[in-house]
């Protein structure tokens, strides 16, 4: 066995306690995460960010105003305003005021700037140790003191933020043991997937998937069932073969494996923080390997077609569609030694009498530039420049952009509202991805994370597809659904709608549960889940200073376009992502905690609350979203 440690990780949480430092925060949420001395390429990026966060600042002031003349074209939207009377730069500013009071209360913002907790001072706590974190769960214990878990606040949903009390794993992050006879790691559960990724690299080991962002703090990873894609891969959960939890119970601190607790095990590793403090988590591990990625687009006919034969074929596949294009932008993912002969690649003699491919150089080759590839987005960017004449950009700024920088200011330069704006931008990046069609190699864990794009509201949903060896038409037949309400209603979806596939969990909570089972079928072992995600871009504070834009784009992702996609989904089966799945104190309305409730079923939702009995039997790890779904009988909290 390998003992290793990792570096400290006391800033996970970005904490602020001004609107300033929550601005600044949450603009530089790439460096947020991490607590390391500023290298020259750190140090580069930031003067970069700089440079763009001027630039996003200039066209700020402009957008807002022409979003709100546009906003007046949007019946719906006017409506919204009507109702609510609008709001004026004072009001907005009164509502900052309350989150920076002056006192030592704790403000937490989550990653993508959609949610926000304030806890009065010593309601929220960092313990250094484990010892620390034991004594603080027997003293809640005790005195019936709430303290909810935290990791790096990355669930767009705030699925671990809870006012009455919270306690954050941040110090808690060391690596603490490599066994490669059993091809494990044992981590603290405030050691980030970066770290844990880090640690691995000098031992020729890495983790089995990952999901799009790695800078999660492992507790949170698996608790939330967090996932990757690969029809044969499972969520990230069904890695965890060993845990540790600080219950606040009589039980005090329980060591659990599948051998030793059985459904209590699974139920635990994707508990969502419920039944008690993660504090040490083991994880399968694999060995370290290069992937070569391709990317292509399809005509949504094409991809329809070559779906089933995709699946099997490659690693990994993600889908991403672009509403109101006929494209769909396909990235697969293989082993650079397994390279599928009817893959990416140049075939040559295996040495054995057969064929295999390989990739070169000439392989890897681009067929366009960098520069040919932002083209698209360079230009529509001017062209909506040149409407805003009080703002200027220099020439160097917009080159110094990549796509993500591009696509997030193109989106900030116009009514974000507005289908008409949401289509050019659509059809700007469907542009770029027919030029950046091609071959790249790099290690697994840098295909497996990827730039999700800026702050943004997010809901995601699974359902039930068929089994590997024989898939049904659902994963197709709900994008087609989907696809043609979003673009006869004219949402202003923009691009991309993501669509990945995992095998099953045995874990009951996860929304690729194949239930409670005790004995391993076909059914258990091969069954097909299809993952699909929606998003609205928000423009960060400092870009929408009067914060209509933000509170018009919240409202029509969740009364509109979250609504098309569960209206199409029932008949499907779906259930949301524990980390985005928004219930709000009026769900009375919308069914969404009755609809989950359904689907993971009675069974499921009264072994959860028999566990809970067990390991919190008087609710201080609880939150809004477990209070609405597993104890009707209490009344939610809002931490808005």
């Amino acid at each position: 066995m390998i003992a290793a440690t990792s570096a400290a990780n006391r800033h996970a949480l970005r904490l602020s306690r001004s609107i300033d430092q929550r601005i600044s925060v949450q603009f530089h949420r790439s460096f947020a995460s991490r607590a390391l001395p500023s290298s020259p390429a750190i140090i580069d990026g930031n003067r970069q960010t700089e440079k763009w966060t001027s630039a996003f600042a200039a066209v700020a002031l402009a957008a807002s105003a022409v979003a709100w003349d546009a906003l007046g074209r949007n019946r719906s939207i006017a409506r919204m305003e009507d109702s609510k009377g609008g709001s004026t730069a004072d009001e907005s500013d009164k509502k900052g005021d309350a989150i920076d009071d002056g006192d030592d209360s704790t403000t937490i913002l989550n990653w993508s700037g959609t949610h926000s907790v304030q806890l009065a001072s010593g309601t929220y706590h960092e313990p250094e140790t484990v010892s620390e974190l034991i004594s603080l769960v027997s003293h809640a214990y005790r005195n019936g003191i709430h303290i909810r878990p935290v990791g790096s606040a990355l669930s767009p949903n705030g699925l671990a933020f809870d006012p009455r009390g919270m306690v954050g794993l941040s110090n808690l992050d060391k690596v603490l043991d490599i066994n490669k006879k059993d091809m494990t790691v044992t981590v603290q559960a405030g050691a980030r997937v970066s770290q844990v990724i880090e640690a691995l690299r000098p031992h020729g080991l890495t983790l089995p998937n990952l999901a799009s962002i790695a800078e999660q703090q492992i507790g949170g990873f698996v608790s939330v069932g967090a996932h990757g894609t690969g029809a044969t891969i499972p969520p990230c959960d069904e890695f965890v073969t060993g845990l540790t939890l600080v219950t606040p119970s009589e039980y005090g601190v329980v060591k659990m494996t599948e051998k030793t607790h059985g459904n209590l095990f699974r139920l635990a590793r994707l508990g969502l923080g419920g039944l008690g403090i993660l504090s040490e988590v083991t994880l399968k591990v694999v060995p370290a390997h290069r992937l070569v990625e391709q990317t292509i687009v399809l005509t949504r006919d094409e991809a329809k077609k070559q779906l089933n034969t995709l699946l099997k074929r490659h690693k990994h596949i993600r889908y991403m569609w672009i509403p109101y294009e006929d494209a769909v932008v396909v990235v697969t993912n293989d082993d650079e030694n397994h390279l599928p002969l009817l893959g990416p690649g140049t075939e040559v003699n295996d040495g054995k009498g057969g064929r295999k491919k390989i990739v070169t150089e000439a392989d890897i080759q681009a067929k366009y530039s960098r520069d040919e590839q932002l083209e698209p987005l360079r230009t529509l960017l001017q062209t909506l420049l040149k409407n805003a004449p009080d703002v200027s950009i220099d020439e160097d700024t917009i080159n110094g952009m990549g796509f993500g920088d591009l696509r997030d200011l193109i989106l900030a330069s116009g009514n974000m509202l507005d289908p008409d704006h949401i289509k050019r931008c659509n059809k700007a990046e469907r542009d770029f991805w027919v030029k950046a069609q091609g071959l790249r190699v790099l290690p697994s864990d840098e295909l497996l994370q990827f730039d999700c794009g800026g702050q943004q509201w997010v809901y995601e949903v699974c359902f039930p597809a068929g089994t590997y060896g024989l898939p049904s038409s659902g994963s197709m037949d709900f994008m087609e659904e989907l696809l043609r309400e979003i673009e006869t209603s004219g949402i202003p979806a923009p691009s991309p709608i993501e669509q990945r596939w995992t095998s099953a969990s045995t874990s009951p909570l996860s929304p690729a549960s194949v239930g409670i089972n005790d004995v391993e079928t076909y059914h258990t072992t091969h069954s097909l889940l299809s993952w699909v995600g929606i998003i609205m871009y928000l423009p960060s504070e400092d870009k929408d200073p009067t914060g209509y834009r933000r509170e018009f784009i919240t409202q029509a992702f969740k009364d509109q376009y979250c609504r098309i996609v569960r209206n199409v989904g029932e008949k499907y089966g779906i259930m949301c992502h524990w980390a985005k799945l928004e219930i709000d104190d009026g769900d009375e309305d919308q069914g969404i905690a009755a609809s989950v409730r359904s689907r993971l079923g009675p069974k499921v939702i009264s072994k959860f609350n028999a566990a809970r009995d067990m390991y919190d039997p008087k609710r201080l790890l609880s939150c809004n979203t477990i209070d609405w779904i597993f104890d009707r009988k209490c009344e939610p909290k809002n931490s808005r």
